[in-house]
């Protein structure tokens, strides 16, 4: 696989000639967010025109923050340099930030996460050179509202005077060169090469503006920590509704057998930390007196913890036969009143499409346990 230094021998004498030729203010970074029970309520907001010393500046922003910094950068930009915006996509990626189109607004009435500045997310706008900076997150993320584009490369002489004969055979070799580079920054970074494809249909003052199904199915954006849609597999002569997250580490199986009845079954997969022993102190250590489980309420008596041979843990919830009423696929949320703080976690929201119906078919066909 070619590294990110091969990009920039590749290009580093020729992205000089890839500028958007926006007007706005240069980008400015600065705390956000509340200081709230979650872990994506605090972040940074990137805002403004990207420039070739935009990285540096960022880097200093960093040197200058707390080391609680939050690794979440929202992005709001109409673009710039394309050289900033690959070397700022590089820089997150090497820093281990999740990225997020979107702007905020600032909120007298909140609590600062860092930096005494507190504000609530608002849509946004990333394009040309923003995007590709957007594409350098361990996490993309694509709020409701916000949009993402892009765009043709160019440079302001081509923008300025479209119809005079600038370009040497150099130049048009130095094209080929940003073409190539850019799709072996999208490899690196994990996105899907046919963006470029997309970009080249959209001239320097146009966008094409990325849906969320493209961005989706393009890798554009990425959630590991996101729940896949329920779907509904057959298994011994019954059906399982099984729900899993995008990196394969979390997992939720909603089943019924004919001797137990309906249960629900959580795995975490993830060998960084003592899962089991946190499952086993969350199974008892309640405010309430029962577990929420979609939408009923299970007493501990009924609630199982085992370690996997392979890492990490389940927990197993035996439902009461009344069919519940499968209100949320939520587990441990810090929205339920019968968790302590130290139990509620964002990791089990579980995924709502196709919830209801995938999980009814699988409590009412019952297989032989």
């Amino acid at each position: 696989m070619f590294k990110v230094a091969t990009i920039r021998r590749l290009s580093m004498a020729i992205f000089s000639l890839a500028t958007a030729g926006v007007s706005a203010e240069p980008m400015k970074f600065q705390p956000g967010g509340n200081d709230t029970r979650c872990r994506e309520c605090g972040f940074i907001q990137a805002s403004g025109n990207i420039a070739d010393d935009t990285p540096q500046a960022f880097q200093r922003f960093l040197d200058a923050a707390p080391n609680y910094v939050p690794k979440r950068i929202r992005l709001n930009s109409p673009g710039g340099s394309l050289q900033g915006g690959i070397r700022l996509g590089e820089l997150f990626r090497a820093r281990g930030f999740t990225t997020e189109v979107g702007s905020d607004r600032v909120d007298p009435e909140g609590h600062p996460h860092f930096g005494g500045r507190a504000s609530v997310r608002t849509p946004g706008v990333c394009a040309s050179a923003c995007a590709y900076a957007f594409l350098g997150g361990i996490e993309r993320v694509l709020d409701d509202g916000s949009k993402l584009g892009v765009h043709r490369f160019y440079t302001k002489s081509a923008l300025t005077q479209p119809t005079e004969k600038l370009f040497s055979g150099r130049d048009l070799d130095d094209t080929q060169k940003i073409a190539a580079a850019l799709v072996l920054y999208l490899v690196n970074m994990g996105i899907d090469a046919r963006v470029v494809a997309l970009a080249a249909t959209a001239g320097p003052d146009e966008i094409y503006w990325i849906t969320p199904e493209e961005a989706r199915d393009l890798r554009v954006t990425y959630e590991p920590r996101g729940w896949k849609p329920w779907q509904v597999e057959p298994f011994r002569g019954g059906a399982v509704a099984v729900s899993e997250t995008n990196d394969g580490t979390k997992r939720m199986v909603a089943s019924c057998t004919r001797r137990l009845g309906p249960q629900v079954v959580l795995t975490n997969a993830d060998m960084s930390w003592d899962v089991a022993n946190w499952f086993e102190q969350c199974r008892t250590g309640l405010l309430g007196s029962a577990h929420p489980v979609f939408g009923t309420e299970v007493d501990p008596s009924r609630v199982q913890v085992s370690k996997r041979k392979e890492g990490g843990a389940f927990i197993r919830f035996r439902l009461p036969t009344t069919t519940p009423n499968l209100a949320s696929p939520a587990l441990f949320s810090f929205q339920s009143p019968a968790y302590p703080y130290a139990c509620g976690s964002d990791q089990y929201e579980g995924s709502k499409i196709n919830f209801e119906p995938a999980v009814r078919l699988a409590f009412g066909n019952c297989f032989q346990d």
